[in-house]
């Protein structure tokens, strides 16, 4: 039994046109994620570049994650959450 599996196709370089590009796999959806910048952070940056022209309907929010709160009782969590976010 050979060790190369059989989904993969050894091309003779011969046979290759001159110039022409071997192209990479394509991106899995994580390693797609890993080079994405996330949307507050550009959204963070584009009203720091408008300063006073940007639309005061236009709020970014930051993220509340469990971890940021701390132990809060699961009642108190959504409370605490209201006093957080912008108005």
């Amino acid at each position: 039994m050979s060790a190369i599996p059989r989904t993969l196709r050894v091309v003779p370089r011969a046979s290759l046109k001159a110039g022409s590009k071997v192209l990479p796999p394509p991106l899995t959806n994580q390693n797609e994620r890993a080079f994405k910048e996330p949307l507050l952070r550009i959204m963070a940056r584009r009203k720091q570049e408008a300063g006073d022209i940007w639309p005061p309907n236009l709020r970014i929010e930051p993220h509340i994650t469990k971890t940021a709160i701390g132990k809060v009782p699961e009642e108190m969590r959504v409370q605490l959450k209201r006093l957080l976010k912008e108005r």
